[in-house]
């Protein structure tokens, strides 16, 4: 494709050899593609073996010497391979194009051994410079002819822009050879020009081919998305696919549409106004982002138009649909299966008869609120309360009476404390209340106005005759103790207390009664035993000296 001429000044040279380079860089660049790969590579080797064809006969019209035919000879073999090279790279592109069961080679082949032929016969045996002059117009007049056709069969494809520009500039340098057999020759820019439109349309085939890949690509989304559709409509549990950016419900079956209550046709909702608890929305995205799938996660959920939360067990999976990151979601309604562990945890920690909590969950939770209270330096209380001769009532107005007393107690007595307040059936008629934040004067105020409070119910027997309860209240502190047990025991010999004193009435546990209770539990003798509250009475003096756990010098703080 190249004359000597441009070997004879620096400009041309240097110009040629840049143009070559860039040629060379666009090829090598465009080698990643599968299908463009084995034909760039004859067709880089062929414009390397051309140049240096080009390169050996400046350098023999330099040497004008007796050596003359051996530089001929080396030259015309650079030659032939390039023309060879070049014929492999068209068969290549008709192989891949057209069809791999037909053998383009075949030309590539012949050319190849013709030429062969001819440079042995006229340069060795032969010699004929004449003939010599003609194969260098002929081959590559044929070959170059021949990469145009292959070139050509890439129009059969979607997208030819590269091939249709590499096969012009091929028809150029056609016209350019044929033109050089009527002694007309084109200037010497012709082949870096050349070279840099090969360049390009090695760039543009590339090009072609990824998006050749692209089209199949998006072809295939299309098909897994419709198949995806399919099965997300005839699934017999609620589906969602919402995009992770913004939450925007992408797709939707029917279950789905009927458990949140939206159209179908018109959702208009993103997935974050499905969720009632956005606590647990954050924990479920939280776990999305770090695993890429969740499964079986529970999910407190409401519809729109009606607020009503329900329960649902989600598993998902961060997906790419339609070219977006989406959360594909699938649901399990769990409702009946939530209210029935309600239930079991509620039968577990509260008492039947009264619904509050039972003696079991007061100590477990009271245990936690006064370490929470260590740690803010903040002071607590606990009550017992004791309904005033209530086996009387049950003797006199029979144990149903009694049953709807201790239900009315335990009503007025949780609606005169704070939500914070723990209130507990602790046993029998005996109930237990833990007060955070309140030392023991505002407790036993607290205990004064329930204890009031308290003696104003009034149940109706079937003979509509009124039957009222009044209650003891004994009172301890934070400054008693730090233990649950002991808190217990010390309110309970203060509601003892209360009881010996005439009953219906408030009764604190003070350092000085704690004092005359170690006291008294020292120097135990069998008359002094009789008088020891009943809760005491079976354990020994070793076991209650301190109240049991309680540190000893705490206690006498």
């Amino acid at each position: 494709m190249g004359y000597y001429e441009i070997f004879l000044q620096p400009i041309s040279k240097y110009t040629t050899i840049f143009s070559l380079i860039c040629l060379l860089v666009a090829g090598f660049c465009s080698l990643r593609q599968k299908e463009l790969k084995l034909p760039l590579l004859f067709l880089l080797s062929a414009f390397v073996f051309d140049f240096i064809a080009v390169w050996i006969e400046a350098i023999a019209w330099k040497n004008q010497s007796d050596s003359v035919e051996l530089w001929v000879m080396f030259e015309m073999i650079w030659f032939l391979l390039a023309m060879f090279c070049m014929s492999m790279a068209a068969a290549a592109f008709v192989s891949s194009t057209v069809s791999r069961d037909i053998n383009a080679y075949w030309p590539a082949w012949a050319l190849g051994g013709l030429g062969l032929i001819l440079i042995i016969l006229f340069t060795v045996i032969i010699p004929d410079g004449e003939i010599i002059g003609q194969l260098r117009t002929i081959l590559p007049l044929a070959s170059f002819a021949y990469l145009a056709v292959g070139l050509g069969t890439k129009f059969k494809a979607k997208i030819k822009n590269g091939a249709a520009l590499a096969m012009a500039v091929s028809v150029v340098v056609v016209i350019e050879i044929v033109l050089k057999l009527f002694s007309i020759y084109l200037p010497w820019w012709t082949t870096p020009v050349c070279y840099i439109l090969f360049a390009l349309s090695f760039l543009l085939m590339q090009n072609d081919e990824l998006l050749i890949k692209l089209n199949k690509a998006n072809q295939d989304i299309a098909k897994f998305n419709q198949r995806l559709e399919e099965i997300i409509k005839l699934s017999p549990f609620p589906i969602i696919i919402s995009r992770l950016s913004d939450d925007k419900i992408l797709l939707a079956n029917d279950n789905a549409a009927k458990t949140f209550g939206f159209d179908i046709e018109n959702i208009g909702y993103t997935l974050n106004d499905f969720f009632a608890d956005f606590h647990n929305r954050q924990v479920l995205f939280e776990e999305l982002e770090e695993h890429h799938h969740v499964q079986e996660f529970e999910v407190l959920m409401k519809t729109p138009v009606n607020n009503i939360p329900f329960w649902l067990l989600a598993s998902a999976n961060i997906i790419d649909y339609n070219n977006d990151v989406a959360i594909y979601a699938a649901f399990q309604d769990i409702t009946s299966r939530k209210v029935r562990e309600n239930i079991l945890e509620n039968q577990a920690i509260r008492d039947p008869l009264t619904s509050l909590y039972n003696r079991r969950y007061f100590e477990t939770e009271v245990t936690k609120l006064i370490s929470q209270a260590k740690q803010e330096n903040a002071p607590y209380s606990v009550m017992m309360l004791d309904a005033d001769l209530f086996k009387k009532v049950n003797d006199t107005y029979g144990h149903k009476i009694g049953d709807k007393i201790l239900i009315e107690l335990a009503n007025k007595t949780e609606k005169a404390l704070r939500d914070c307040d723990v209130v507990a059936r602790y046993g029998g008629e005996e109930f237990l209340v833990f007060l955070p934040s309140i030392n023991e004067e505002q407790a036993c105020r607290v205990a004064e106005r329930l204890r009031q409070s308290i003696a104003t119910i009034v149940v109706l027997t079937e003979n509509n005759q009124k039957v009222t309860i009044t209650v003891s209240i004994g009172v301890s502190s934070s400054v008693i103790s730090d233990n649950v047990e002991t808190l217990i025991k010390t309110a309970d010999v203060a509601l003892y207390k209360a009881k010996q004193n005439g009953r219906n009435r408030v009764e604190l546990f003070n350092k000085h009664d704690l004092r005359k209770l170690q006291e008294q539990n020292s120097h135990t003798t069998p008359e002094t035993e009789k008088n020891i509250h009943p809760v005491f009475s079976s354990e020994n003096t070793a076991e209650i000296s301190l109240l049991d756990g309680a540190d000893t010098q705490k206690l006498r703080e």
